[in-house]
C-alpha cells in the first residue's frame, strides 16, 4: 500500500453530466474491487465492450475518458462537442459529451452512461501511477445507492437495501458534518497549524493523492517551514505549491498529528469556482486511514479508522518524481543447455564451450525524471529532469516500478541512494542520502 504522494488532480468542467445505474444483480450487495497505487482507488470497467481502468474520484460530478488502451478501440455514442475547463489552464479544450453509452462494473451496469471524451489530449496518469488509467468515474456510483468504501479490503460495497444496512452499520461507525453542493460532498475538520485553530470546509475528494490541501488567505497561512514542490496535473501541466506539516487534523475526535499538507498556488486556478466558501480538500492520505459509508441521498457520511490510521506522513524526500517514458526489449537467459548438434536463431554458442543459451526478450519499463525540486538533495547531486534511469542501488530500473522507487525515496532520512542514469547518450553515476527537511 502506497505511503508517499503522487502528483494527482481530480479535473474542473463546465456544464452537467448525469448517470443513472440500474441495479443489474439479484443479490442485495454487489462487491467491487478496487486497486489502491499511491492513495487512489482505481476500478476496472467495461465501455462499451472495451475494458479500461479508471480512477474512482468522489470529488468530480463528472466522468472523462481521457485515452484508449493500446491496440484497442472505443465506441462513443452520440457525442456532441462541449468546452472544457480544468485546473492549471485558462484556455478552453475541446471534447465530446457522450450518452446512451453501456458501463459494466462487476455485476452493476449502466446502460445510459454518459462522459466526456476529451480527444487527442491524452492525460498520462500512466507515467505517474505505473499502470494504465484510462479515466474518471464521478461520484455516480453513490447517488443512488448506500456505498461502503473499505480501505482496508481494498473493496468497494454497493447496498440495495439501504435502511436495514445503515441501521447495523452505524453501530460501528461515527457520523462526519458534511454538506453538498452541484452534487459534491463537503466534509468539515479541524487542523491545527502552529498554535492557530482553523475550521476548515473542504472537498472529500478521493480522486487527490495528497491528504490535505488548503487554499491561502488571510487566515490560512503556510508556516515558515516548507518546500515548494510539484503537487499535482492540470490540462496544460504541472501545478506548484508549497508543502508543509500541520499539527494536527481533527475529524471529530480522531485526531492525526504532524500531517502533510499542500498550498497551491492561486494563479493555477479559477479563484471564482474554486475558493468560494470552500478551504481546500481532504485526499487520499487521510481518507485511506478510515473505512467509510457513503449515503448521498440523506447527505451522510460514516467512518471509523482502520489498520491505516496510525502510518507515519512521509513524502519524497530525494525530490526527483520519476516516470514512465516508454518500453524496451530486453534479453534474458531463459536457459542453458549442453551439447547439441543443431543450431537456432534464438540460441547462441561461444567459442570454446558446449554450453547453448536460450534466449528470450521481454518489453520492460524505461523510467526517467520528469521533475525535480530545486535545492532537493537530488538536483544538489547534479541529475536532471529527462536523465533517464539505469540503476538504483545496484537494481536494474526495468525491474522495478514507479511505486517501488518512490517508496524508496520516503524510506528514512540518511539512506544512501546509487542512481546510474543515462544523459545524451552517457551513462553518469550520482549519490546522495535522503534528507528530512519537514
Amino acid at each position: 500500500m502506497s505511503k508517499h504522494l503522487i502528483p494527482l488532480l481530480c479535473f474542473l468542467y463546465f456544464g452537467e453530466v448525469y448517470s443513472q445505474f440500474e441495479w443489474a444483480s439479484k443479490k442485495d450487495r454487489i462487491t467491487i474491487p478496487f486497486e489502491l497505487t499511491h492513495n487512489i482507488m482505481i476500478v476496472d470497467v467495461v465501455f462499451n465492450g472495451t475494458a479500461l481502468k479508471m480512477i474512482l474520484d468522489t470529488g468530480s460530478s463528472k466522468n472523462l475518458i481521457f485515452s484508449v488502451p493500446a491496440n484497442d478501440s472505443l465506441v462513443i455514442n452520440e457525442a456532441d462537442k462541449i468546452i472544457v475547463s480544468g485546473a492549471g489552464t485558462k484556455e478552453a479544450i475541446e471534447g465530446y459529451l457522450s450518452k446512451k453509452n453501456k458501463l459494466e462494473i462487476k455485476d452493476y451496469t449502466e446502460t445510459d452512461f454518459e462522459v466526456i471524451f476529451l480527444k487527442n489530449h491524452e492525460i498520462s496518469f500512466v507515467n505517474k501511477l505505473g499502470i494504465p488509467v484510462n479515466g474518471i468515474l464521478g461520484n455516480f456510483l453513490f447517488e443512488n445507492h448506500l456505498v461502503e468504501i473499505d480501505y482496508q479490503r481494498s473493496r468497494i460495497i454497493i447496498y440495495k437495501e439501504k435502511e436495514k444496512k445503515l441501521q447495523k452499520l452505524q453501530k460501528k461507525y461515527k457520523k462526519a458534518t458534511v454538506a453538498f453542493s452541484e452534487n459534491k460532498p463537503y466534509i468539515f475538520l479541524q487542523a491545527k497549524v502552529d498554535d492557530k485553530q482553523l475550521k476548515l470546509k473542504l472537498l472529500f475528494d478521493s480522486g487527490l493523492s495528497d491528504g490535505l490541501w488548503l487554499f491561502e488567505n488571510d487566515s490560512i497561512q503556510c508556516n515558515k517551514n516548507y518546500f515548494v514542490d510539484v503537487l499535482g496535473r492540470g490540462f496544460s501541466g504541472d501545478i506548484e505549491g508549497k508543502k508543509s506539516r500541520v499539527s494536527e487534523v481533527m475529524l471529530e475526535d480522531h485526531i492525526l498529528r504532524n500531517a502533510l499538507v499542500a498550498y497551491p498556488e492561486k494563479i493555477f486556478f479559477d479563484q471564482k469556482r474554486i475558493f468560494k466558501d470552500r478551504n481546500g480538500s481532504l485526499g487520499g492520505e487521510i481518507i485511506k486511514r478510515f473505512n467509510w459509508i457513503l449515503d448521498y441521498k440523506n447527505k451522510n457520511f460514516y467512518f471509523k479508522k482502520n489498520d491505516n490510521f496510525s502510518l507515519p506522513f512521509e513524502y519524497n524526500m530525494a525530490g526527483i518524481e520519476i516516470q514512465h517514458a516508454g518500453l524496451q526489449w530486453v534479453k534474458e537467459v531463459k536457459s542453458a543447455s549442453y551439447s547439441s548438434s543443431n543450431l537456432h536463431s534464438e540460441k547462441v554458442i561461444f567459442d570454446n564451450s558446449n554450453v547453448k543459451f536460450n534466449y528470450q526478450y521481454k518489453l520492460k519499463s524505461v523510467f526517467e525524471i520528469y521533475a525535480i525540486r530545486k535545492n532537493s538533495v537530488a538536483a544538489n547531486a547534479g541529475l536532471q529532469v529527462g536523465d533517464k534511469i539505469i540503476k538504483i542501488n545496484n537494481k536494474e530500473a526495468h525491474k522495478l516500478t514507479v511505486e517501488s522507487i518512490t517508496n524508496l525515496f520516503t524510506s528514512e532520512s540518511g539512506t544512501r541512494i546509487k542512481i546510474s542514469v543515462e544523459r545524451e547518450g552517457k551513462e553518469l553515476n550520482f549519490e546522495f542520502n535522503l534528507e528530512k527537511i519537514l
